[in-house]
């Protein structure tokens, strides 16, 4: 699907700027006259027709895209209840404090509200490990603390998080400049 984009804006580009090189040459500069037998061409004349529905065309997904976009819901509705609003603030910080441990440090924590009724949340925690023994195993504890938390605390029962470990090590490399008189 990138690929397609890809080939498609880079048409709509074309498009673009063979139109308005055509315009500004009819419009502006010394070559008027050269232009408008270029344009009395009827090769250019259906170049220019392709070039100008390519832009319309492209137009029109736009505002189609604008205007048929929704917003990303920001709060959960527990068990599908209408009347109950759990916010994604709220949700994230549960999340971040049941994510805590003494051999974890939480980087981030991403939720995103999903469902037709807005009654589940997939969570990603990126958390950085002090030890590298045993990540399953403490993936799958932060897992259900989390789990476990949204429940209890706010109610919300469609909660599945996935726990993301960075690297916990880095490398820093110094040079030496030499001093220069």
């Amino acid at each position: 699907m990138r690929v397609i984009k890809k080939i498609c804006a880079f048409f709509y580009l074309l498009s673009a700027i063979v139109v308005l090189g055509v315009v500004t040459g009819l419009t502006y500069g010394p070559f008027t006259a050269r232009f408008e037998r270029l344009v009395d061409d009827p090769t250019m004349q259906g170049a220019l027709g392709v070039c100008l529905v390519v832009l319309a065309l492209g137009a029109l997904i736009t505002v189609l895209a604008v205007f048929l976009s929704r917003r990303e819901p920001v709060s959960m509705h527990p068990g599908g209840n209408p009347e109950i609003e759990v916010t994604l603030g709220a949700l994230e910080s549960t999340i971040r404090t049941a994510a805590e441990r003494e051999d974890v440090l939480v980087e981030s924590v991403e939720g995103r509200i999903l469902g037709r009724e807005r009654d589940q949340l997939r969570a990603t925690v990126e958390v950085i490990a002090f030890t590298n023994q045993g990540l399953t195993e403490l993936a799958e504890r932060i897992q259900h603390s989390i789990e476990r938390a949204c429940a209890e605390t706010l109610g919300t029962a469609g909660v599945t998080a996935r726990v993301r470990f960075l690297p916990a090590k880095t490398t820093v490399v110094t040079k030496e400049v030499p001093h220069e008189r």
